[in-house]
């Protein structure tokens, strides 16, 4: 009994400090007016109100529909017709178009998920997510959080589940940088990315011109894998960066989350002639395989491909009265698929 009461006051010792560090984050995040319902529902409108980003859907390697401002790309050949082994041997039309997957939220208030419209006291060290810290601690960077939160308006609207090129899953939070000891650290994060030595160089960096220049104008280079366009460098692959506060800055933090969540093979390839018969590995990301759909605090009408310039599409989302405290932003995967 003794040792069971000295385990329970170590505990308590050990949680309480935690929880109350997380009741402080969700307190700052009701106080900014993000953790609650009426935020959520504006966030969710806005998605679903601009699920016409699907566009241009191809069948046959034929655009079907499209709207002007929805950028597109062909990665798989002119064949219309496509052939898949697996389960069994089966002959299908090629289908394309881009697929909203999941919420991905920017925020420097650990636990705030303005999405879903909650605060959420999670019990996590101090120096862990940077919340509190000062700008000298983190020399001279800010420290933010990201959470991708599974979302598939299809789902939830009850549209198209017996297409076998969409998915369905219910809403449902994939991954939360809080309890990831990895994410606000740039030398651990190297445990996961050790390539990031080899072009932490200005040569390297000079190289990311070009690819800065083809975001503005289409999509990215994918064999700069280590660029983010006009959005700055992939690594290190943290949530520390100086510029967050801005939309470019919390784009370029979203796009290192879902490089991370390739890394760690939580999500993966779904375009070209191997994304036909279904999804395989992608350590690296493929980043023309992405667009992010600004939804709050400033919405966007068309999604955006990764490293293009702000100068184009950020226009009223650095205005002094807008909550930089958190960016939530709609993720759109590229699809080919064998349909069937």
């Amino acid at each position: 009994m003794k040792r069971l009461a000295a385990l329970a006051l170590g505990l308590s010792i050990l949680v309480t400090p935690l929880l109350s560090f997380g009741s402080a984050a969700v307190a700052a995040c009701t106080a900014t007016g993000e953790g609650t319902p009426a935020t959520a529902t504006k966030i969710w409108t806005t998605a679903i109100a601009t699920i016409y980003n699907v566009f241009p859907i191809r069948i046959g390697g034929v655009t079907i529909m499209t709207f002007q401002g929805l950028e597109d790309f062909s990665a798989v050949s002119d064949v219309p017709v496509c052939l898949c082994m697996d389960p069994f041997p089966r002959l299908g039309i090629k289908v394309s178009l881009w697929e909203p997957v999941a919420f991905m939220e920017v925020t420097s208030i650990p636990g705030c998920f303005p999405s879903i419209g909650v605060g959420v006291p999670v019990p996590t060290p101090r120096g862990q997510t940077g919340f509190g810290r000062s700008d000298t601690d983190l020399g001279g960077k800010h420290s933010y959080n990201f959470h991708y939160i599974k979302f598939h308006p299809f789902f939830l609207l009850n549209l198209f589940l017996d297409f076998v090129c969409l998915e369905g899953e219910p809403l449902d939070i994939g991954y939360t940088t809080e309890l990831d000891p990895l994410w606000n650290n740039d030398l651990w994060a190297g445990i996961l990315n050790p390539e990031a030595i080899l072009v932490a160089n200005p040569i390297a960096q000079l190289a990311c011109i070009a690819d800065a220049g083809a975001s503005a104008v289409g999509f990215p280079l994918d064999f700069l894998w280590w660029c983010l366009g006009s959005w700055g460098s992939l690594y290190p692959m943290t949530g520390n960066s100086n510029q967050a506060d801005e939309p470019s800055g919390a784009f370029a933090i979203a796009a290192r989350g879902i490089a991370k969540l390739h890394r760690q093979l939580m999500l993966w390839g779904s375009i070209g002639e191997a994304g036909l018969c279904g999804r395989y590995p992608m350590p690296i990301m493929r980043k023309s395989q992405y667009s992010l759909l600004p939804v709050h605090p400033v919405p966007f009408p068309f999604r955006v491909p990764i490293g293009r310039t702000s100068i184009l599409w950020a226009e009223g989302q650095e205005a002094p009265f807008v909550n930089k405290h958190n960016w939530v932003m709609m993720v759109y995967r590229k699809r080919d698929c064998c349909a069937f």
